[in-house]
């Protein structure tokens, strides 16, 4: 591969790794467990919603009314019974006649209407009422499969699970639905420099903060982290990491740093040397310059420069939607929108696409970014595009929302 060749912008590298994240098998988990997983087939509603006629009020359930009930300012009917929620049996109704009826009740057979309660009297086994009412369009009675048909979609295939779904669905009687298989990561931090959280830090080290990072934005994917680990930049430990890593066959590498041209830089070496297929080892924006994708043993191999913003960026640009192709979803690339900025962005040189942490708000009901600082939560990916080096408070920006 030339470097001309090797130079993806970030379509490209997108195109290029979700052909090669396919979605994974289904399996079959209880409907409690389903919260945020990937259904793996449409869900349908297998019973009209609500099931039964039923009164939206308390009051009375009428029957039709004669034709000539308008000769009458007030009607009196008498009542035969009282239907609660949940009856199981609830009768019919004859022409003039009326059932006191409770919310959710089922309406019995030959109900037109019902009146609330507080526009009636009672009195003697008898309910009085104005004709008037007979007029009003509403009837307090939500008629079967008004709200939901049987066999329409409640979950498309690809889409992700929600708490609102759940409820659909526990309500349609599922007790267990098929859903895509998360992905499992395993992730190596390099660097002979690095120690792990809570270990003492000597002089010239400092705290690998990356594994917890990762494997945090791996489980926000809905993927599965199955192990970090930080080794020295030394090509037989590195190797041997990763060699293990290959051997626990997960469907996701990731590594961070050991991606630069220098001489502890070994990722791509030994990546090549456990017989790795490179697909790209450089982007053509910033952050990604330093940055490797292939496949090894059938097993996508995402290598990350070692700065942690640059991690976090690239994570969201190219590792996860890798992690979500994988499980199913439809749209695995986030949607770009357009943003005002809040605060002017200088960059050092123009070229190159440049990706730059954001936080994102809406001001005045528009969508507005600005740079995040060391403190804020990223909840946005502004990408900034290659023809110039400032940008002026107002201009519009595409920015990826977290």
């Amino acid at each position: 591969m030339s470097d001309r060749e090797s130079l993806f912008s970030l379509q490209r590298a997108q195109r290029a790794i979700l052909a090669r994240a396919q979605p994974l098998a289904a399996e079959r988990i209880p409907l409690e467990r389903a919260l945020g997983r990937v259904a793996a087939v449409s869900l349908k509603s297998t019973m009209p919603k609500p099931s039964f006629d039923q009164s939206t009020r308390d009051g009375y359930g009428l029957a039709d009314i004669p034709p000539d009930f308008a000769e009458y300012p007030e009607l009196s009917l008498p009542v035969i019974g009282e239907i609660a929620a949940g009856a199981p049996e609830v009768g019919s109704l004859q022409q003039g006649q009326a059932v006191r009826i409770m919310t959710g009740a089922p309406v019995p057979t030959g109900c037109s209407r019902v009146l609330p309660f507080e526009v009636c009297r009672e009195q003697d086994g008898r309910v009085t009422l104005a004709a008037s009412l007979l007029r009003c369009p509403e009837t307090y009675i939500r008629r079967r499969g008004s709200d939901l048909v049987a066999g329409r979609v409640l979950v498309r295939k690809g889409q992700a699970i929600r708490a609102d779904h759940l409820l659909m669905l526990a309500e349609n009687g599922y007790v267990g639905v098929r859903v895509v298989r998360r992905p499992r990561v395993e992730v190596v931090c390099t660097g002979s420099e690095l120690v792990n959280p809570g270990a003492r830090v000597g002089s010239g080290q400092k705290v690998s903060g990356n594994g917890v990072l990762l494997s945090a934005l791996v489980r926000g994917t809905g993927a599965i982290c199955a192990g970090t680990a930080s080794v020295p930049d030394q090509v037989e430990q590195l190797t041997r990491a990763l060699a293990e890593r290959i051997e626990k066959g997960p469907q996701v590498i990731i590594t961070t740093g050991g991606m630069g041209p220098g001489r502890f830089d070994l990722v791509e070496e030994v990546f090549a040397a456990l017989g790795g297929e490179t697909v790209y080892r450089r982007l053509k924006m910033r952050p990604g310059k330093s940055t490797l994708f292939g496949l090894v043993q059938g097993i996508l191999f995402f290598g990350l420069p070692g700065p942690p913003p640059a991690v976090h960026l690239l994570f969201h640009e190219l590792v996860a939607p890798a992690l979500r192709g994988m499980q199913g979803q439809r749209r695995p690339v986030p949607e770009r929108i357009p943003a005002r900025l809040q605060e002017e962005v200088r960059l050092r040189r123009a070229g190159r696409m440049n990706l730059k942490a954001g936080v994102a708000t809406f001001a005045q009901g528009r969508l507005v970014v600005r740079p995040a600082g060391r403190t804020d939560a990223t909840n946005a990916v502004m990408l900034l595009p290659a023809n110039r080096k400032i940008f002026r408070v107002d201009d519009r920006v595409p920015v990826h929302l977290l």
